[in-house]
């Protein structure tokens, strides 16, 4: 398969920012508080602890093979069999996850901007959006990301609309829900925040040392779980507790509380803004299982894999875009995803390390 182009150090940080902020920035905060009650912020901390651990274990491991993506080392570790198996595994659930941001994209926007349109008009639209940046190197699809990480700046603004709104005493006593309730918290935030498995392909893609690719998926990873964390609580103080029981999207309704006077729906601009998110995220998932794709079918290019999984993944989609669906398949995913994250790329990193110390011995 062709080398793709490099990327710097700052181009792998916004990358891996586009890839953790998605879908989940308007459900989240009612996600860990149905664990975790109004300790829920707490939960989203835990979980970004979590991150960091992975992110420790897959650097550890791609560092052994800093000129190699996963699907290039691999055999070199658990043989050639066991190693398409597991790229096989990645594929299907970079795929998966693709899938599932495309149907909660079509959901809310059917909830909430364009109930009359059918969900396949904007499936078509974003996939066709996504076919023409990913088909390209990902130097491109990098460059794309630095440029909407602007919007970010839509987010941080809320924080200064509802300050006056917010009433921290919904906050108190602070971890009384319990360290298992906050633990079954951080399990459902973990999801919301990953994306860090795709270190183990980006890594031979970045011009930077060691501790510098760390560096940029580690702080990527920090700057997502303060602004969950602090999105999070704005919500908690700003519904009671009670009430955030009834609130499925607790950031929307807040958002439409506020009123600017020129500005009458506040929440359709952010509502924007999310959009770009959801979709930065969509198309690196789809981009990673191209790649993938074309790496198992030795072809040349990962273009066609883009087309073929494209064509796939519009149906797939539009055919979960509702709220059972939804719930059914981001349950399984993010049951699953602490295997990709962590627990496959440890199991690797100690058979390397085994492998070596008795070629060292030998």
């Amino acid at each position: 398969m062709k080398r793709e182009a490099s990327i710097s150090t700052w181009q792998l940080f916004f990358f891996m920012l586009q890839t953790h902020v998605g879908v989940g920035i308007l459900s989240l905060p009612y996600d860990v508080h149905q664990a975790a009650g109004k300790d829920g912020w707490l939960s989203i901390l835990l979980a970004g602890f979590f991150m960091q651990a992975a992110i420790v274990v897959i650097w550890l491991l791609a560092s052994r093979f800093p000129h190699k993506t996963l699907a290039e080392f691999l055999p070199l570790i658990v043989g050639r069999v066991i190693s398409v198996l597991i790229i096989a595994l990645y594929m299907l659930f970079f795929f998966m996850v693709a899938s599932q941001i495309l149907a909660v994209f079509l959901s809310i926007t059917a909830d909430w901007a364009f109930p009359y349109t059918p969900p396949i008009v904007f499936a078509v639209i974003i996939t066709a959006i996504t076919i023409y940046l990913i088909q390209e190197d990902i130097r491109v699809i990098a460059r794309f990301h630095v440029l909407m990480s602007f919007f970010l700046m839509g987010v941080l603004m809320i924080f200064l609309f509802m300050w006056n709104h917010l009433n921290v005493y919904y906050l108190l006593p602070i971890g009384s829900s319990g360290i298992q309730d906050i633990a079954a918290g951080a399990q459902k935030a973990v999801f919301s925040l990953g994306g860090s498995e795709m270190l183990l392909w980006l890594f031979p893609f970045t011009q930077a040392n060691n501790k510098g690719k760390w560096k940029a998926a580690a702080g990527a990873s920090i700057a997502v779980t303060i602004l969950y964390t602090l999105l999070a609580l704005c919500t908690f103080t700003y519904f009671s507790e009670a009430k955030l029981k009834h609130v499925p999207e607790p950031v929307i309704y807040m958002i439409k509380s506020i009123e600017l006077g020129i500005v009458e729906r506040l929440d359709l601009i952010f509502l924007v803004f999310w959009a770009v998110f959801s979709i930065t995220s969509f198309m690196n998932n789809l981009y990673l299982a191209a790649l993938i794709a074309a790496n198992i079918t030795k072809a040349k290019h990962h273009k066609t894999a883009v087309y073929v999984l494209s064509l796939l993944i519009i149906p797939m989609a539009v055919y979960t875009s509702n709220a059972e669906s939804i719930k059914m398949l981001g349950g399984f995913i993010s049951s699953v995803y602490p295997g990709f994250l962590f627990i496959i790329p440890l199991f690797l990193l100690l058979v390397a390390i085994i492998r070596r110390k008795r070629k060292s011995t030998g």
